[in-house]
């Protein structure tokens, strides 16, 4: 979108992008009060995963546990007053003073084009979401799709490291 906006400014939408790096930065916040990070979680629920794979039943109980609970730390993780702060002032030099607009709040991931797997589509799109919390609440929302269910499984097949799924915000 940032070529074709470059090529073609008039026919593109004004957009964002909160990229990879800033869930990556929010997987080293603990998992838990004084915990380990959620990336080092990741890491430890993914050998698990692993060491369950003869016992069917025993690893689908453990995913569907495990997809709960990344799903409900991502929702309440705290992206920090930093990354609000210049999420603010991006939004107010790109789309203008806070309610004359709407924004659609898309994902991407660092694996969604790999050689025998495409996801597009798999995570969360959020349309026409206005007001700045709003957008906050939308961009965690879209965060843990990548840890729906569905999208889960639909990589899994394809991913040797899944913990190093990344995903990054576009705002238009």
């Amino acid at each position: 979108l940032g070529e074709l906006k470059h090529y073609f400014p008039e026919a593109v939408a004004n957009g964002l992008v909160i990229p990879f790096g800033m869930f990556r930065q929010l997987l080293e916040q603990p998992i838990e009060p004084g915990g380990i990070s959620a990336f080092r979680w990741l890491q430890d629920q993914y050998k698990i995963m692993r060491r369950l794979e003869g016992e069917p039943i025993r690893q689908d109980q453990f995913i569907q546990k495990f997809l709960a609970q990344i799903q409900h730390w991502i929702l309440n993780v705290d992206p920090g007053e930093a990354f609000r702060n210049q999420l603010r002032a991006a939004m107010q030099d790109t789309f203008g003073p806070e309610g004359k607009y709407g924004v659609f709040v898309r994902s991407d991931t660092n694996v969604e084009d790999l050689p025998g797997f495409t996801g597009a589509g798999l995570n969360l799109t959020v349309p026409h979401v206005v007001g700045f919390e709003n957008v906050m609440a939308a961009i965690q929302r879209v965060l843990a799709s990548p840890f729906s269910e569905c999208a889960f499984r639909w990589r899994q097949a394809y991913m040797e490291t899944p913990e190093h799924v990344y995903a990054s915000i576009l705002l238009m």
